[in-house]
């Protein structure tokens, strides 16, 4: 067989994607003319209305008012739910009903996580029907899908039996928090202790730095989540139609560190005092004091930069991007504060804002995607039931965005003319560029094993060979058939232009970069060569890996995803 090779290089999380080209990238247009708006509209009881039609809406971006190009109801995507039957011409084909079941470890109780696994197991068939499709992942720093996307009902209780015998990370936020709120009590307690005698202990020396550097552990982690979460929203990008996301945790802070800030302030800044707060001092009353130690009027200020509102707001654009709405669930703490071995105590005003601190960002993540937050909650039955009604009576908006792939977050108003309705709606979403599309439909590839190949390529793999660094090196190659690009005749020569995306996951389920290179094609313009080979050497840690490729035909219209696994030898 006639062909043509190249080769390449992807360094593994270690340098920006491969971007070395002078061709232009994108010369063909990707489609991304429609944005979809889902809807629901509940009336003051909370029961669902199904009676509106495209003429009782009104669809605003960025505040002005836009044409609805496109309606359905999910009673026509789903006749069952109909009151009266649709006629089956009338109805719309549409995917399946899809459930991701979403398990935060790093921020849920052991307790709590024992409690949502054998609610799943019981009731979780109550609310599916035959073609509903369900996905179980774990998170614990990364994203593990845990059971891919199945109508397997005894695969996925099995799935669900299995990760809650696997046991919990779990408890490094509360257990983090408890630690630093005793630390700061013991601080203050060796203060007051070693004042001189017939003194006045008003240091809160240390105060500052230790709630500091919490701050920024908590930031780091709360971080860290938002990114995996968007990671694993940009690879649902193969999957059609919405998807719901039952998210499970105990809470995750919007403004990180904000008890421990909160109760520092407390024992500081008098109000401890007023309120029987033991080892509470008052270091704002004297100018000479609030320059040599720590000022807590200024924790607000302080708190400011550790507020992640932005981050989750970002997220919650790209979810709705793809169609993808949370349903936040948090599991009902233990009564009571836990008892640690200093016997912290706060005040309530703490308790109570530490607590709303907890579900803000849960809140804000699911008003943004038009799901809902079920907080404070003992049974997860009920957030199942919320996701079943809404799936089977919410409606769907479409229009043509003004600037598509422009890149920026587009906010999004949805009105109704009939009075007293509550109506919960995406409230933005990010115009993506036709490169971000594909880069995450290649996630999609890399995560999901989701392919579409219209132009025939094909992966081959070489053999693995593991270095002296742990690292291993596989040669990936990709080949392009040349009869299914487009080929432009040049003299003596035909030409084309294609565009080659690699990403890699290893055994640790780490993601690389994506690598992206466009390759210029000459052949002769009759005879010659029948494919074209780009060889890819892709450095991998660990014993196994998965990558994934995308090839677009720069001149055409096509574009291939194709995702492959493979085992590497081992190290002994």
């Amino acid at each position: 067989m006639n062909r043509i090779a190249l080769a390449a290089l992807v360094v593994w999380l270690a340098a920006p994607a491969v971007r070395a080209q002078e061709e232009p990238v994108f010369t063909a247009a990707v489609s991304v003319d429609l944005v979809l708006v889902d809807v629901v509209v509940e009336d003051r009881a909370g029961n669902p209305v199904l009676d509106l039609d495209r003429s009782d809406f009104r669809l605003y971006r960025d505040g002005e008012l836009v044409e609805i190009s496109q309606f359905s109801a999910a009673q026509d995507r789903h006749p069952s739910a109909s009151v009266s039957a649709t006629p089956v011409a009338a109805r719309v084909a549409t995917p399946p009903r899809r459930l991701i079941l979403f398990i935060d470890n790093l921020h849920l109780r052991p307790s709590s996580r024992k409690r949502v696994f054998d609610k799943l197991i019981r009731v979780l068939d109550r609310y599916l029907a035959p073609d509903d499709e369900v996905m179980l992942v774990s998170y614990g720093g990364t994203t593990r899908v845990v059971l891919p996307m199945s109508r397997n009902r005894r695969a996925l209780k099995s799935a669900l039996r299995q990760e809650a015998e696997a046991g919990a990370i779990s408890l490094l936020a509360p257990n983090d928090d408890q630690r630093v709120l005793d630390l700061i009590q013991q601080m203050r307690f060796q203060q007051t202790t070693s004042a001189a005698p017939g003194g006045t202990s008003t240091a809160c020396l240390d105060v500052d730095h230790l709630a500091h550097a919490h701050a920024q552990q908590v930031y780091s982690r709360v971080m860290g989540s938002i990114s995996e979460l968007n990671r694993f929203v940009n690879s649902l990008a193969g999957y059609e139609g919405p998807k719901a996301l039952l998210h499970v945790s105990d809470g995750i802070p919007l403004v990180a560190g904000n008890e421990a800030y909160r109760y520092a302030s407390e024992l500081c800044d008098g109000t401890g005092v007023n309120k029987g707060l033991p080892n509470a001092t008052d270091t704002t009353w004297n100018n000479t004091l609030k320059q040599r130690y720590w000022d807590p009027t200024k924790t607000a200020a302080t708190l400011r930069e550790f507020d992640t509102s932005g981050e989750w707001t970002r997220l919650a654009g790209h979810a709705n991007t793809y169609q993808v709405s949370f349903y936040m669930f948090q599991a009902r703490p233990p009564s009571g504060r836990s008892t640690s071995v200093t016997d912290t105590r706060t005040s309530i005003d703490v308790e109570m804002e530490a607590a709303r601190n907890r579900q803000d960002a849960l809140f804000m993540l699911a008003d943004e995607t038009g799901g809902r937050a079920m907080l404070d909650a003992n049974d997860v039955e009920p957030a199942l039931e919320h996701l079943d009604a809404d799936s089977r009576s919410g409606y769907q908006l479409a229009f043509e965005p003004p600037a598509p792939g422009d890149g920026r977050l587009h906010r999004l108003r949805v009105e109704v003319d009939r009075p007293r309705l509550t109506v919960r709606h995406r409230k933005s979403y990010r115009s993506k560029s036709p490169e971000e599309r594909v880069e995450d439909r290649v996630s999609s590839a890399l995560v999901h094993g989701l392919a579409d190949n219209p132009l025939g390529i094909r992966l081959e793999l070489g053999k693995p060979e593991r270095g002296d660094d742990m690292v291993s090196h596989v040669r990936v190659s990709v080949h392009v058939p040349l009869d299914r690009i487009v080929l432009l005749p040049e003299e003596e020569l035909r030409r084309g232009l294609f565009t080659v995306f690699v990403a890699v996951r290893n055994g640790f389920e780490q993601v690389s970069p994506i690598g992206r290179k466009t390759v210029p094609v000459s052949v002769p313009l009759t005879g010659g060569q029948d494919e074209f080979v780009y060889a890819v050497d892709v450095p991998v840690r660990g014993e196994r890996g998965t990558v994934a490729v995308a090839v677009q035909d720069n001149l055409g219209a096509e574009i291939s995803y194709l995702g492959r696994e493979f085992r590497l030898p081992s190290s002994s």
